[in-house]
């Protein structure tokens, strides 16, 4: 029974941010992110590289955001913080992202090996980011349940939140 009430709640978060973001959301932050990364790009040299296409990537955020809304005995600090680092590494990671794309196309495109070999871990690794800044953030409470599934018991620590 518990498994389904943390199921519906993350079904209850997720469905409306999802219809956000894909209403509204997906090119709010495409204008956003063509804004600040030109002069970021500019900055770094990249004065040639235009942002454009990989905004249906940019959907990282949504299950970054679900698992930090979601998990439980999280502080409110921890929670606010931790969301608020996590976007600003996420959005990072976009501008590499994008700049690894731009350098798969001008290989060739995915479809060639040298693309393929440029977007793929590009790929990959933008897509298990969120996953990875959440056990960074919420790595008691992980660390908690992976004991309990593998029958080891947890170390004992205390959250820096707690400790002062």
């Amino acid at each position: 029974m518990r498994a389904l009430l943390v199921l519906l709640e993350i079904v209850a978060v997720s469905a409306p941010l999802t219809w956000v973001w894909i209403q509204w959301g997906r090119d709010a932050y495409g204008e956003l992110f063509l804004a600040l990364s030109l002069p970021i790009y500019g900055l770094l040299g990249l004065t040639d590289l235009i942002p454009v296409g990989a905004r249906d990537r940019f959907i990282n955020y949504l299950p970054f955001l679900i698992l930090m809304i979601v998990t439980p005995r999280l502080s409110l600090r921890r929670r606010v913080l931790g969301t608020l680092v996590g976007f600003l590494v996420i959005f990072c990671s976009h501008l590499v992202f994008v700049y690894a794309a731009t350098q798969a196309d001008a290989a060739g495109g995915a479809r060639t090996p040298a693309g393929f070999m440029r977007i793929v871990p590009a790929n990959t690794l933008s897509d298990a980011l969120p996953f990875a800044l959440w056990v960074l953030i919420a790595r008691e409470f992980v660390w908690e349940k992976v004991s309990t599934v593998l029958g080891t018991a947890p170390p004992a620590a205390v959250e820096p939140d707690e400790a002062g």
